[in-house]
C-alpha cells in the first residue's frame, strides 16, 4: 500500500513538474512574439516618423539646391517642410541684396473695355498664353490635361492648381478647390518631386472679423524660383477688411534655410499671376470698391518701385516681345515696355 501510494505521489510530482515546464515554454515563446511585434511597430513607427527620415540623393537636382531640413528628404516621399508664420507686414531681412533697381518704363499701348467673360477670346486674339495645366475637377466633368506622373491626390488632398517653367511643374493641393497651402514642385523633364511646401500657417492673418473668418483663407496663387529664390503669392478672394487688411503678398524664400528674404506689404497682389521682368516683379491688386494697381516690386527687398492705378482688379500679366498684357476685370491694357 505504501509503494503504491508513493508512486502515486511520484507521478504527481513528474505531471507538475512538466506543466510547469510546458507553461514556461509557452510563456517564453508568448514574449518572444510579443518582442517580435514590438520591433515590427517600432520599425513602422520609425518609418512614419518625419523625424527620422534618411537623406536621400536626387541626381535630378542639386543637393545644395535641396532644403536644408533634417526632417526633410530628396525624392518620392517627400515629408512636407511646415513654413514658420511669416510677418503679416512688410518685412525686409538682413540678407537681402543691396542694390539701386529702377522701375521698368511702360508706356500704354491700349486700354480696351472687356465683356468680362471673354476671357479666353482675349488670350486667342492677341496670341497669348499661360504656363499652366487644367487639375481634374469632377464636379465640372473635366479630367485635365496633367501629366501622368503628376500626383492629382496627395496625403489626402487634392490637386487645386498647377502651372509650369522651364524648370519646374508647380502645384497646389488642398481640400477643396477654394484651398491650395500645399506646394508641391516637380522637375519638368523627370516629374521627380523635388521639394514640397506647408503653408498652412500662411493661411489665416492674426486679426479678422469673426463673421468672415470662412472667407479668409489665403491660397497660393503663384510661385516662381530664380536665382534659389522661391517667390510665391498668397490671398484670399474677399473684402481687404474681412482680414484687417492682411491680404495678398508676395513672400521671397531662401532655399538654403528657408528664411523669408522678405515680404512685400499687404494689398500687393492677389493676381492670378505675376510676371519677372529682370529685376522687377509685375503683380497687382483690386477687388470690388478698393483700389486697383498694376505694381513693380523689387526683386531683391520686396519694396514697391511704383504702382499704376488700374479700372478694375487686375488677373493676368503676360509678357510678349516687349509688350505687357494685363486682364483686368473689366477691361485689357497693353503696355510698350520702353528699354533702358
Amino acid at each position: 500500500m505504501k509503494l503504491k501510494l508513493s508512486i502515486i505521489i511520484f507521478a504527481f510530482f513528474i505531471i507538475t513538474a512538466l506543466g510547469a515546464c510546458k507553461k514556461e515554454t509557452e510563456l517564453n515563446e508568448a514574449k518572444e512574439t510579443i518582442t517580435e511585434e514590438e520591433s515590427a511597430l517600432e520599425e513602422v513607427a520609425k518609418a512614419e516618423d518625419p523625424t527620422d527620415i534618411t537623406d536621400a540623393t536626387n541626381e535630378t537636382i542639386n543637393a545644395n539646391d535641396a532644403p536644408s531640413n533634417e526632417d526633410h528628404e530628396i525624392g518620392t516621399n517627400l515629408a512636407p517642410f511646415l513654413m514658420e508664420t511669416p510677418p503679416f507686414h512688410f518685412y525686409k531681412s538682413d540678407n537681402t541684396i543691396k542694390k539701386e533697381i529702377q522701375p521698368i518704363t511702360l508706356e500704354m499701348k491700349s486700354c480696351e473695355p472687356n465683356k468680362i467673360i471673354d476671357e479666353d477670346e482675349w488670350f486667342i486674339n492677341n496670341n497669348l498664353s499661360l504656363d499652366t495645366f487644367q487639375v481634374p475637377n469632377a464636379f465640372q466633368n473635366n479630367n485635365g490635361n496633367l501629366p501622368d506622373n503628376i500626383a492629382v491626390n496627395w496625403n489626402g488632398l487634392i490637386i487645386t492648381k498647377s502651372f509650369f517653367d522651364d524648370s519646374y511643374i508647380y502645384c497646389t493641393y488642398g481640400s477643396d478647390y477654394s484651398e491650395g497651402y500645399i506646394l508641391n514642385i516637380y522637375d519638368v523633364k523627370t516629374f521627380q518631386l523635388v521639394y514640397t511646401y506647408d503653408f498652412s500657417a500662411y493661411r489665416y492673418s492674426p486679426e479678422y472679423i469673426e463673421e468672415d473668418y470662412d472667407f479668409i483663407q489665403q491660397k497660393i496663387n503663384w510661385a516662381v524660383i530664380k536665382d534659389d529664390i522661391l517667390y510665391i503669392s498668397h490671398s484670399h478672394n474677399t473684402y481687404a477688411n474681412s482680414s484687417k487688411q492682411m491680404n495678398a503678398y508676395i513672400t521671397a524664400i531662401d532655399f538654403t534655410d528657408q528664411s523669408i528674404v522678405w515680404r512685400t506689404d499687404a494689398l500687393v497682389c492677389n493676381s492670378y499671376n505675376f510676371v519677372i521682368i529682370d529685376d522687377v516683379i509685375v503683380c497687382g491688386y483690386g477687388f470690388t470698391d478698393e483700389p486697383d494697381y498694376l505694381y513693380q516690386v523689387n526683386i531683391h527687398t520686396g519694396e514697391i518701385l511704383e504702382k499704376l492705378l488700374l479700372k478694375t482688379a487686375p488677373s493676368y500679366f503676360i509678357k510678349k516681345d516687349n509688350i505687357l498684357y494685363v486682364r483686368t476685370y473689366n477691361a485689357d491694357y497693353a503696355f510698350d515696355i520702353i528699354a533702358k
